[in-house]
């Protein structure tokens, strides 16, 4: 859904009155040179309207709600300049809007809420005003996703204010439901640093998605830095638990810094929370056959390679059956690799080996 284009549509059901410019001297004591058509958002007095179209019968609370609503559903309305000149040069506009939002809020109206908030904001851009808008405007999204784009505006908008922490908390649960950690992380972040209250929510908020910063930092670093890699990933598991792939990353780093016993070790704990993951399979293969346990780390090979007819783990098995001094099977692999991707890189160099005269 657009919603946009829906807020948009909504106005259909609104009726507009032109009113000339001596009506509105005499009715809003403002002089616009112009005539304007003023909105009318009130269903109970519309047809008595249609009937005598007499401003004297209408209340001026009805014509402020409509433009309120105008000025929300529709930033490009013709009149806005207009509609934000009359009220904010009408008396008690503001608290009678703030009192209309209110019993929509009661009444669960919350589109309509937000759409009168929204217009609001166009009068009165207060941290109060923005607390409610985005408070309803984060329940709509809650509600249907499709309000997403719509909450990141206000976010942003309400962000341009001086120290003002909320849109922040806000803006970084979007990001982290966008699994945008780096983001989410910076917003909580900012949050915090603007005063934002330190909330055991807000707490374990801002480690969960730190945690996955680091741990995405990590497999960065991982093949270029390993040690470093390992000093973030090892705490990790305090807080994310049995998790198999921290386990699997946790092996490599290991792996690369030849202690292939801990890497068997950690292998070992990912395979008991996760035996169904490849990578695990072959990883393990591949510390075996780096200790010299050739038979062992073919068991693994075979495995993930049923499971994935990768050509890479195809020439692992090559070299393992190689290393044994098995020519036989090392050739009838290495026909199945060839059939894989003949120009694979470790294929040629196999094959410079085993089809040499």
């Amino acid at each position: 859904m657009n919603i946009e284009a829906h807020f948009k549509d909504k106005l259909s059901s609104i009726m507009f009155l032109e009113i000339n410019r001596e009506t509105l001297q005499k009715v809003f004591k403002v002089d616009l040179n112009e005539n304007i058509y003023i909105p009318l958002k009130a269903k109970n007095i519309v047809d008595t309207v249609k009937a005598e179209k007499n401003m004297d019968k209408i209340p001026v609370a009805f014509f402020i709600e409509g433009m309120f609503y105008v000025l929300g559903a529709d930033s490009k309305f013709k009149f806005n300049d207009c509609y934000k000149s009359i009220l904010k040069n009408t008396k008690d506009s503001v608290p009678l809007i703030k009192a209309e939002i209110a019993d929509r809020v009661k009444n669960k109206n919350y589109e309509d809420a937000y759409i009168l908030l929204k217009g609001l904001l166009c009068v009165e851009k207060t941290e109060e005003v923005y607390d409610k808008t985005i408070f309803i405007i984060d329940r709509l999204r809650i509600m249907n996703n499709d309000y997403r784009d719509e909450e990141l505006e206000i976010l942003e908008g309400a962000e341009g204010i001086d120290n003002y922490a909320l849109p922040y908390f806000y803006h970084a649960i979007i990001e982290k439901e966008r699994e945008d950690y780096e983001k989410a992380l910076f917003y909580i972040n900012n949050y915090i640093s603007k005063g934002g209250e330190q909330t055991l929510e807000v707490t374990d908020f801002k480690e969960s998605v730190k945690s996955v910063v680091d741990f995405d930092r990590a497999k960065e670093i991982l093949n270029e830095n390993p040690k470093e890699a390992l000093k973030k990933l090892i705490p990790l598991m305090d807080t994310f638990g049995d998790h198999a792939s921290l386990y699997y990353y946790i092996a490599v780093g290991y792996r690369l810094l030849q202690n292939y016993e801990k890497a068997i070790y950690y292998l070992n704990e990912a395979l008991s929370i996760d035996s169904s993951i490849v990578e695990i399979v072959n990883e393990m293969g591949i510390n075996y056959a780096s200790i010299g346990d050739y038979q062992t780390a073919l068991a693994y090979l075979r495995k993930a390679f049923e499971a994935t007819r990768s050509v890479e783990i195809c020439t692992n098995i090559i070299m393992c059956y190689l290393n044994l001094g098995d020519v036989d099977n090392a050739k009838l692999n290495y026909d199945i690799a060839k059939k894989l991707d003949p120009n694979d890189e470790i294929v040629l160099q196999i094959k410079d080996y085993l089809e040499k005269d």
